[in-house]
């Protein structure tokens, strides 16, 4: 991993064996994480500076993209900083002298407690703006801004401060707590309280690749539209969302977006580890509960975690009260997974939008829902094919446990459990090749753990569920 003595700013590096597809490695200090790294050489860089001096012990733990985790023994190391360079800054004139060196980068600015009134505070290659915990608080210095901070390069840090976006009113081009601009890259956020926000919490966009943010905590105030919005493309990839808690959103919790289909590294590698996202709620939507058919916008926000990118992770996620669905696949969602999360009191639990292919779903618990998970029909000529869902554990679901739809075929329905809930189970609706196996349905209502019916293409056309395989599936009466 490194030096047994840290005296200077050193980098972290690990060495991961026995797991396959690895999508995160974390460096832990004492129990805690100083940070995660989702790329290989799966490396930290850490300021011995701005860790407490003494004797400390060091882990590494890594989890791989089917949730299976593995950790080193810790290792004894020694924080000893010898002649930090850091720039220390007060609100009043030195602080504004902090900001300039901010701008041109390759610096470590620590603030002290107190507040700091911003607008566009702009963090240039190298720089590292370091708080002194929750007492330094970022405040808009104009009622009207963009952004507060303003990350725009290689090698960026933010960390162990709040930022206090105001609140008030979203707006369509501005009220961005922390923005990563186009073309910056390993850009880490951690340990911050992103409150009161107005707009969006982390907000990224353009050519960008390994930013992170990390042991956060974001918080809109009811009228926010999401909590980490990232727009992904062709020219973006690693962004990742890690331990964080995120709540009170209109539209996200997490948007890991790419909106385009069928390409091959878009938005390559997206991360949501072991986040909990909760309250995703717009009144505007509100007639979206009662009325669904004939209340528009209906399903285009009210998420958890929204992904759209090739091999994302989406991996031990909590999600609570997204009102219409917890986790949702956009775009190219090839080869993601979506492994050990649970998932409550959403419309739907887990939601497949066409074009989502070779992916794993697998050994989720979804609990209180109206359809514990939904695979998108077939249509304007793309589908979701060859996917597998294995492990499951579905609660309560009201209407289907889970339901593939026109034209999704190919899949693997393996070992599932449905607690409680409606009957048929699982419903293959014009959906033909799939494999269902060894799956349970027990308690509530007595009927079919499968049911196959014809649906129709977007053609109009009727589609029969056809070549189905099923065996050793099971409908008991009692759990």
């Amino acid at each position: 991993m490194g030096p047994r003595r840290l005296t200077k700013p050193v980098l972290l590096e690990a060495r991961v064996g026995g797991l396959k597809r690895v999508v995160a490695v974390t460096f832990l200090l004492d129990g805690r994480p100083l940070g995660s790294d989702t790329t290989v050489p799966y490396a930290l860089d850490v300021d011995p500076a701005l860790l407490p001096p003494g004797a400390h012990r060091l882990r590494v733990e890594a989890v791989d993209a089917m949730g299976r985790r593995t950790s080193t023994k810790p290792t004894e190391v020694t924080v000893a900083a010898s002649d930090p360079e850091i720039i220390e800054a007060s609100p009043g004139r030195s602080f504004a002298q902090a900001r300039e060196a901010l701008e041109r980068g390759d610096v470590t600015v620590r603030l002290a407690p107190g507040r700091y009134e911003v607008d566009e505070l702009r963090l240039g290659s190298g720089a590292r703006l370091v708080g002194s915990g929750p007492g330094t608080v970022i405040v808009p210095a104009d009622s009207r801004y963009w952004a507060l901070l303003v990350a725009r390069g290689t090698g960026i840090r933010i960390s162990d401060l709040t930022v206090d976006g105001g609140a008030g009113a979203a707006t369509r081009d501005g009220g961005i707590a922390v923005a990563v601009f186009d073309g910056s890259r390993d850009v880490r956020l951690q340990r911050l309280h992103i409150r009161r926000v107005r707009t969006h919490g982390v907000n990224v966009w353009g050519a960008h690749s390994n930013v992170s943010v990390q042991d956060s905590v974001i918080e809109g105030a009811g009228s926010a539209r999401a909590g980490v919005f990232t727009r992904g493309s062709n020219r973006s990839r690693d962004t990742s969302v890690i331990r964080s808690r995120i709540r009170r959103f209109r539209a996200y919790g997490i948007l890991l977006g790419q909106q385009e289909y069928g390409q091959r590294a878009a938005a390559l590698h997206g991360v949501a580890l072991d986040n909990v996202v909760s309250d995703i709620r717009d009144p505007e939507r509100d007639g979206c509960v009662y009325d669904a058919r004939n209340t528009p916008g209906c399903g285009t926000n009210e998420g958890g975690i929204w992904t759209g990118g090739v091999e994302a992770a989406i991996i031990g996620n909590t999600v609570l009260r997204a009102r219409w669905d917890g986790i949702e696949t956009v775009g190219s969602s090839t080869r993601t997974a979506i492994v050990g999360n649970e998932i409550r009191s959403t419309r739907s639990g887990i939601y497949l939008e066409h074009s989502t292919n070779y992916s794993v779903i697998a050994r989720n618990v979804i609990v209180d829902t109206e359809a514990g998970i939904q695979v998108e029909w077939r249509y304007d000529g793309i589908g979701s094919s060859h996917n597998t869902f294995f492990a499951n554990r579905i609660v309560g679901a009201e209407a289907v446990g889970l339901f593939v739809d026109t034209g999704a075929e190919g899949n693997r329905i393996l070992r599932n459990l449905f607690v409680g809930g409606a009957r048929p189970a699982i419903t293959l609706q014009g959906s033909s090749g799939n494999v269902v196996r060894d799956n349970l349905a027990c308690g509530g209502k007595l009927g079919s753990l499968v049911g196959m019916e014809s649906g129709r293409w977007d053609d109009g056309g009727l589609a029969q569920a056809r070549a189905n395989r099923l065996s050793g599936n099971r409908s008991v009466a009692a759990c």
